[in-house]
Order: structure tokens, then C-alpha cells, then sequence
């Protein structure tokens, strides 16, 4: 019935787990002070926020060198990608913006700024459910969820907290 309660607690967490990880190489940080770093879905891509108000894209096929960077209006707080090579940047000042990885022009697309929360509190964390193409932020106390309008790569308010 709930024989599974009748385990030990040492038992339970004595098991392997992922917390054993050995070092395998090192990445120079491309900055002043990183903020964030977030693995695209494929894991190509590694994005390094700046508190300089830079965010770097580091490509694992050349060795997580910098390959592209921009700068961003404000200080990037935090990360979430939406494709491999699409993703989501909030700001201290509160904004997020759209981007879009162009490896042939060596740059970062700027696509659509959400201004919603400018100048309020800082974004401090990102959750991105693509399926349902909602976005869900913190920011300041608050938690808001948005869906996204694809033909504008805006996004659009459903719900406070």
C-alpha cells in the first residue's frame, strides 16, 4: 500500500546523484560581470549577460569563444530561449526584448521591446512554456504571464501573479 513510506530517510537521500561533477574545461567570462549564463534548448549556444549592458553569445563549435554580442539598453538580468536560436532578455530597468541569433551576419536581431514594466523593478527570472507561448516573469514582488502575438514577437498580458 505505501510501502515506500516505511524506507528510511538516510536511504532515501543516500542515493547517486547529479551533484557529482568533475571539471572539464573553462570559459573565460566575455565581460566585466556575468549575470546570467543559459544554454540554448540544443545546447550550442551559451548566452552571457554583462552587468556592462552586453549580452554574448558563445557558440560551443568554436570553443565558447564570444561570437556575437550587443549591447542592451540596460543591464541584462535574465535569460530564456525559445528556439536554439531565438530567445528572450529581461532588463534591470524592467523591459525584455526579443532577439534572434543571425549566424550569417555575425549579429543579434533585435526584434520587438516589451516596456510594460519600464523603469519599475528589474526582470529577476524568466520561465518560457513554448508550447502554450507563454512567458512568465518575475518581477519585483510580482509574478506576470504573457502570451505571445506571433505575428509581432510581442507579447500580451494574461494574468497578475
Amino acid at each position: 500500500m505505501r510501502e515506500w513510506l516505511s524506507i528510511p530517510f538516510s536511504a532515501v537521500y543516500s542515493q547517486p546523484t547529479m551533484a557529482c561533477y568533475e571539471l572539464n574545461f573553462t570559459v573565460s567570462a566575455p565581460g566585466r560581470s556575468t549575470t546570467f549564463i543559459e544554454f540554448s534548448p540544443n545546447g550550442r549556444f551559451l548566452a552571457v549577460g554583462d552587468q556592462g549592458s552586453f549580452v554574448y553569445i558563445l557558440d560551443r563549435l568554436a570553443g565558447f569563444h564570444p561570437t556575437i554580442s550587443t549591447a542592451t539598453p540596460d543591464k541584462p538580468t535574465a535569460l530564456v530561449w525559445e528556439t536554439p536560436k531565438v530567445f528572450y532578455v529581461g532588463l534591470s530597468d524592467g523591459c525584455f526584448i526579443h532577439y534572434q541569433v543571425d549566424l550569417g551576419g555575425r549579429k543579434l536581431v533585435k526584434g520587438a521591446t516589451n516596456s510594460v514594466f519600464r523603469g519599475v523593478f528589474p526582470i529577476t527570472a524568466m520561465a518560457l512554456d513554448v508550447e502554450s507561448k507563454t512567458l512568465v516573469l518575475s518581477v519585483g514582488p510580482e509574478v506576470f504571464a504573457f502570451r505571445r502575438i506571433r505575428t509581432t514577437s510581442m507579447c500580451a498580458c494574461l494574468l497578475v501573479r
